[in-house]
C-alpha cells in the first residue's frame, strides 16, 4: 500500500500586510547542541497555533506563539515568510500535512 503524504497547505503568495491579525500554524525554530560548545539550529517536526502580530519588512511577518509555556525551546515571536505559516481554515483550505495532523515531518527545512 503506498502512502501520500499532504503537502503543506501554506500562505505562499500572500501578502504580509494580508496576515497581520491572522491565526496560523508554523513549525518554530530552536537550537539544540551539536557539540560540547556549539548549537544547532533546528525546526520543530510539529506545527504549532500562533497569531500573525505585524510585518517584518516587505517579505516576511512576525508571529506570536498562543502556546504559553515556560518550557518551550523557542522564543514566543518569531519572524518567518508567509510560504512558512499554514493554513489553519476561516476562508481558506485547512492544512493537513503530517506536522498539522501530528505525525511530524522530519525535514528541517520548508514549511
Amino acid at each position: 500500500m503506498k502512502t501520500i503524504l499532504h503537502k503543506p497547505v501554506t500562505h505562499e503568495g500572500t501578502k504580509p500586510a494580508d496576515l497581520v491579525g491572522l491565526s496560523v500554524l508554523v513549525r518554530p525554530y530552536y537550537h539544540v547542541p551539536d557539540g560540547r560548545s556549539s548549537l544547532r539550529s533546528v525546526r520543530s517536526p510539529y506545527t504549532f497555533e500562533a497569531r500573525v502580530i505585524e510585518t517584518f519588512s516587505d517579505e516576511m511577518v512576525k508571529v506570536r506563539f498562543t502556546w504559553a509555556s515556560d518550557s518551550a525551546p523557542w522564543r514566543m515571536e518569531a519572524i518567518f515568510y508567509p510560504r512558512e505559516l499554514h493554513r489553519t481554515g476561516g476562508w481558506f483550505p485547512v492544512c493537513r500535512c503530517p506536522a498539522c495532523a501530528g505525525d511530524g515531518i522530519q525535514e528541517e527545512r520548508g514549511a
